[in-house]
């Protein structure tokens, strides 16, 4: 699995000038080293955490932060752990195809990248030639990263967590708190999140709008928001999270939220509505790969089918959990999604929307087809899209039953 980075995509960096002054790397790392002894104790208290040893620092060129990212794409497992999810985004439709991937993740996150966080050297890595005034930004937000991992252990608290939607989750809280603490001490102070316009404006910014960065245009939406959706929705969580009862405490541990629609949706992180954790029934040979695609990348999807650029106003979808398997066959792979709801209601509403589009997607060669189940009392919608001539159409992959739910978590 591809080992977590913790990035900065500085807003002030991406809209100072180019033409920045050339400093030589003395220089810079001299910057850098001025701006973490400055900055240190304004992070702590914007982020409400304390340092427990002096943080690692260091310059790096364009050069040396794409190898970085290349670096981590190339870690045992992270080829195939992507090479199964984009299969399974090409057949439910989230990405128009299969071969561009890698090439677009390396090429986004070197244009976006203006410093990181990397775990395994508990150092943090500022890009080289920025302008002072986004070197604040860009030093603070991974000062933050630093503070986290002082507290968990980032290099691996991502790759432990159970699903996909999980570790999504997780990360919108580590990015979001580093977000919401390096625009808060920015702004003196100030709960920026909680000005809707401005905030607004810099969401449209932060998510790569098109018409704001045509040259995002050729990036599938799925990928646009992965890359920048963790900074928004953590923010915005994180902001919620000043108002709550546990405020002084981070929302690390036991409190750690367990999916996206925790995230997305405070009230249901509240009310303690836990992820079921769907599984099937069976170790096919021809499954190469699993996942949980979880209420954000659902609203994704749903995005995705109606021809939208972007997302807007996320409303709970009653959703309680997920799972998708594909398989290989003769014909192409064939895809197996099962999706749990919290109400009969909740899934009619899925059926008439979203699943209506799933179910009239057409391929050459393929089958889409809808069914809505009733496993334990549950409602559970399946989807299947595979080759008509696929083997298992008559017998298709169960859930594992009893649908056991998450154990209830502690008093949060």
């Amino acid at each position: 699995m591809m080992r977590p980075v913790f990035p900065a995509l500085s807003l002030l960096a991406a809209l100072a000038s180019a033409a920045t002054p050339v400093r030589s790397a003395a220089q810079e790392l001299s910057t850098v080293a001025r701006l973490v002894d400055s900055l240190k104790m304004y992070v702590e208290g914007a982020s409400g955490l304390t340092f427990r040893r002096p943080p690692r620092f260091a310059v790096q060129d364009r050069r040396q932060v794409k190898a970085y990212i290349e670096r981590q794409l190339d870690r045992p497992g992270a080829a195939d752990q992507m090479r199964g999810q984009t299969i399974a985004y090409y057949l439910f439709g989230l990405m128009p195809d299969t071969l561009v991937r890698r090439r677009q993740l390396v090429d986004a996150h070197a244009a976006l990248l203006h410093g990181y966080y990397d775990p395994e050297t508990d150092t943090l890595y500022v890009a080289a030639g920025q302008p002072p005034s986004a070197l604040v930004e860009v030093v603070s937000h991974e000062l933050v990263h630093a503070l986290q991992d002082q507290q968990v252990d980032l290099g691996t608290l991502l790759d432990e967590l159970p699903d996909d939607d999980a570790r999504r989750a997780a990360r919108m809280i580590f990015e979001g708190q580093a977000t919401f603490a390096s625009l808060r001490l920015l702004a003196g102070g100030r709960n920026i999140v909680g000005y809707t316009g401005i905030w607004r404006e810099l969401v449209r910014f932060m998510k790569l709008d098109p018409s704001v960065h045509p040259s995002f245009k050729r990036i599938p939406l799925v990928m646009r928001e992965n890359l920048i959706g963790p900074y928004v929705y953590g923010a915005e969580f994180m902001s919620w999270w000043q108002g709550w009862q546990f405020a002084d405490s981070a929302p690390f541990g036991a409190r750690m939220p367990r999916s996206t629609e925790q995230v997305l949706h405070p009230a249901h992180y509240v009310s303690g509505d836990e992820p079921l954790p769907l599984a099937f029934a069976d170790a096919d040979s021809a499954a190469f790969a699993e996942g949980v695609l979880g209420e954000l990348e659902i609203h994704l999807l749903a995005a995705q089918l109606a021809g939208e650029s972007r997302l807007e106003h996320l409303q709970p979808l009653g959703w309680g959990g997920d799972r998708y398997r594909v398989y290989t066959s003769a014909a192409g792979p064939a895809l197996v999604w099962y999706a749990a709801w919290d109400d009969s209601e909740s899934a009619a509403a899925f059926a008439r929307g979203l699943g209506r589009k799933l179910g009239a997607r057409r391929r050459a060669g393929y089958r889409a087809q809808l069914d809505t189940l009733t496993v334990e009392d549950r409602a559970v919608t399946r989807y299947i899209f595979a080759p008509a001539a696929w083997t298992r159409w008559g017998t298709p992959p169960a859930l594992r039953t009893p649908l056991t739910p998450s154990v209830a978590s502690p008093a949060r």
